[in-house]
């Protein structure tokens, strides 16, 4: 999976969608993507990181939850300068956006296109991308170093989720 490394300190955590997490302690945060995105960002310096997960770009009503990038993603950014990173300092990884070919729906590519909007507005370097496609994803983050495995198929089944 990752670079040939003791792991038996980390801990592991499934990151359901609607949601994101940040720590300083070791985690390997696992979840699974469709039309969904991910942002998984990194401090470079402090060696810490964090991962969003949401469903929409934005909030079609006054819903101010992290179902929706346009609150997931300043929120993360918040969360990890709350715990001493610099913005300078922080470098992205997105991912996800799927489309599904049997839906007429533009939520994939939506998705994307906020999170790329939204991370230059931050000027946080975008330093991986793997986005858009046919592919569900399921991703593991390793917020220590900043390394993310990308598992990508066509039918995710029920036992990927975890």
């Amino acid at each position: 999976m990752f670079a040939e490394k003791d792991f038996s300190n980390f801990l592991k955590y499934y990151l359901q969608p609607g949601y994101l997490f940040v720590s300083q302690e070791p985690h390997l945060i696992h979840t699974v993507l469709g039309s969904c995105v991910s942002i998984c960002l990194w401090d470079s310096c402090k060696n810490f990181g964090g991962i969003n997960h949401y469903i929409y770009a934005k909030a079609t009503d006054h819903k101010k939850t992290c179902q929706y990038g346009s609150i997931a993603i300043p929120y993360l950014i918040k969360m990890m300068l709350n715990l001493g990173t610099d913005l300078k300092d922080l470098k992205a990884q997105l991912l996800g956006g799927a489309t599904n070919p049997l839906l007429s729906s533009t939520i994939g590519p939506d998705n994307i296109a906020l999170a790329e909007t939204l991370l230059a507005k931050y000027r946080i370097k975008i330093v991986s991308q793997d986005t858009g496609g046919l592919a569900g994803r399921k991703i593991v983050f390793n917020n220590i170093n900043g390394e993310v495995v990308v598992y990508k198929g066509v039918n995710i089944r029920g036992s990927d989720w975890y």
